[in-house]
């Protein structure tokens, strides 16, 4: 699982990231009735507690379901998540306000036609803006300057539940 991210904006809805979503089939049996849920919130002092409850699956909604994914196949999967304006948590840095989105991802398969034959990956990912030259950390995201398109936005991997 890979996290494009195509479009990070602060409006007055909110922040607002607008991904691509690459699904690979690295098995040998094709992965059956893929549904994807998602969830985007803060990173920070609450970014574990968020997770917990996501991979757990308290929390999060569908946003993706496809009939099948082919051995060797990948697929990319379009939408967007928005974070609502009560739900924005910004870090204060000095005299700068910055947000860090944090967007996770729970992909549940069939591989077989047998109940049990389930399968699952998930994944977080940071999100922010990619630095010039790139480097290993994003940018966060500066939220005191008003609403406005973020240039360079991008993903990290943050955190992974080994595929089942």
């Amino acid at each position: 699982m890979q996290l494009v991210v195509t479009q990070a904006r602060y409006s007055l809805m909110g922040v607002t990231i607008a991904y691509g979503l690459l699904l690979h089939n690295r098995g040998s049996l094709a992965a059956q009735d893929v549904l994807v849920r998602g969830i985007i919130g803060n990173g920070g002092a609450n970014q574990q507690a968020l997770l917990d409850g996501f991979f757990i699956g308290e929390t999060g909604l569908p946003l993706h379901a496809a009939v099948a994914l082919a051995p060797g196949e990948t697929l990319r999967l379009d939408g967007e998540l928005r974070l609502a304006p009560d739900q924005i948590v910004p870090v204060p840095m000095g005299d700068r306000s910055l947000l860090i989105p944090i967007a996770a991802f729970d992909v549940t398969y069939q591989f077989n036609d047998a109940a049990d034959d389930k399968g699952r990956t998930a994944r977080a990912f940071i999100v922010g803006q990619e630095q010039e030259p790139p480097a290993e950390r994003l940018a966060p995201l500066r939220f005191d300057q008003g609403p406005r398109q973020y240039r360079r936005p991008a993903a990290r991997a943050a955190a992974e539940l080994p595929p089942r």
